[in-house]
Order: structure tokens, then C-alpha cells, then sequence
């Protein structure tokens, strides 16, 4: 019995609560970030061709962006902790990943509004852009599902680094057949471009904010 507890105990090693961020204090900046958003799409201007609708496409182009900057960097501390185990490192880990992938899956629903209104369907499947979007979803929900049944800390990193390493390839290698690879960072427009950086930074703050809700959820519960 107490061999058990002390095999137990590293997983909860990380029960210190954060002194500066409190559940209060992150709602606090939740809503705060979210009216920010907000608050930018609103005050972003609309383009010749695509009027407001670029509005959506700046969420939509950031969503995306964060999402896989968040499976990539999940795999990076998947990597980290296979090198040097740490209860912490494998708990962003997985935090982040899920977080990371929220923000992907978003982006895919939001896809449905541009891609309806240029393109005249919900759902373009044959465009490589949207194919890899659905993979990295599939996998990634395959990867969260296997990792809480199998319950294995070594085994969870590899499935986090192998999923980061995936993304940061096909990100890489997938071309596009009728959407624009960049739209926004190929724009001549330095307040469209300036307002994207904005809303992505926006994104990317929210994100880590779910992230480090995960891991104080995961904090919270008793040790098993």
C-alpha cells in the first residue's frame, strides 16, 4: 500500500498552486482577452475584395496558427521530458496539446463561414489545406484518447512528440490547390497585418490560459 502511494506521488508532485494566477484572477483574464478579441475583429478593417469577411479569415487564419503552434510546442515538452522526466514538463505537455487542439478544431468549424461564402460549399475536401486539417484532428483526438486509457507517462510524451512532429510537417510539405497559403501575411496592408498580429497574440494568450487551467485542474484533484 505505501509502495503504491510513492509510485503515485510524481504525478502529483506539481500540487503548489500558483501564487499570481489564481482560478479568479485567470477568468478575470479570460474575459479580458476574449473582449480584446473581440474588440479587434471589430475594429479591423474589412478588405476591397472580401469586405468584412476577412474579419472571419483573420480568426479563422489564427486559430489555425496557434492550434498548431500548440501541438508543436506539446510535442517539443514531450521531447524534453523523455530526456529529463519532470511531472511538470509532461503535464504542460498534455495540457497544451489539448488546448492546442481546441483551438484547431475551432478554426476548422469557423472554416465552414469563408469557404460557404467564396467557394459555394460547406466543406471543400479537395483542398490539401483542409484534408491535412482533418487528419491533424483525427490523430490528435486518437492520440488524447489512447494517452488517458494507457495512462503511461513515457509513452504519452512519445505520442505528444511524434503528434508535434507531424503537425510541423505536414504544415510544412501541404500545398494548396484554391486557398491562399497567407493571405494575411501576404496583404500590402500594414494595419491588416498589424491587426492579425494582434488577434493571433490575442489567441496564442487564451490558449495558454486553457493550458495552465488544464494543469491547475489536474492539480486540484486528490492524489489516486
Amino acid at each position: 500500500m505505501w509502495y503504491t502511494r510513492s509510485v503515485s506521488t510524481p504525478t502529483t508532485a506539481i500540487t503548489t498552486p500558483s501564487r499570481f494566477l489564481t482560478p479568479q484572477r485567470a477568468l478575470i483574464g479570460a474575459l479580458l482577452l476574449i473582449a480584446l478579441l473581440a474588440l479587434l475583429l471589430f475594429l479591423a478593417p474589412a478588405e476591397r475584395q472580401l469586405g468584412n469577411l476577412i474579419k472571419v479569415i483573420y480568426l479563422h487564419g489564427a486559430l489555425a496558427r496557434v492550434g498548431m503552434l500548440g501541438l508543436m510546442i506539446a510535442g517539443a515538452l514531450g521531447l524534453l521530458y523523455l530526456l529529463r522526466p519532470s511531472p511538470s514538463l509532461l503535464a504542460w505537455s498534455n495540457a497544451i496539446q489539448i488546448a492546442g487542439l481546441v483551438f484547431f478544431v475551432a478554426h476548422f468549424v469557423l472554416s465552414v463561414i469563408p469557404t460557404r461564402a467564396t467557394w459555394g460549399m460547406w466543406i471543400a475536401f479537395d483542398e490539401p489545406r483542409t484534408r491535412m486539417s482533418l487528419q491533424i484532428i483525427g490523430v490528435g483526438l486518437i492520440v488524447v484518447v489512447v494517452r488517458h486509457l494507457l495512462n503511461d507517462h513515457r509513452l504519452s510524451a512519445l505520442a505528444n512528440l511524434l503528434l508535434g512532429v507531424a503537425v510541423l510537417i505536414m504544415d510544412i510539405g501541404t500545398g494548396v490547390l484554391r486557398h491562399p497559403l497567407n493571405p494575411i501575411g501576404d496583404s500590402t496592408s500594414n494595419a491588416i497585418q498589424l491587426y492579425y498580429v494582434g488577434i493571433m497574440a490575442t489567441c496564442l494568450a487564451l490558449m495558454i490560459l486553457l493550458a495552465w487551467a488544464l494543469v491547475a485542474t489536474r492539480r486540484a484533484k486528490p492524489a489516486g
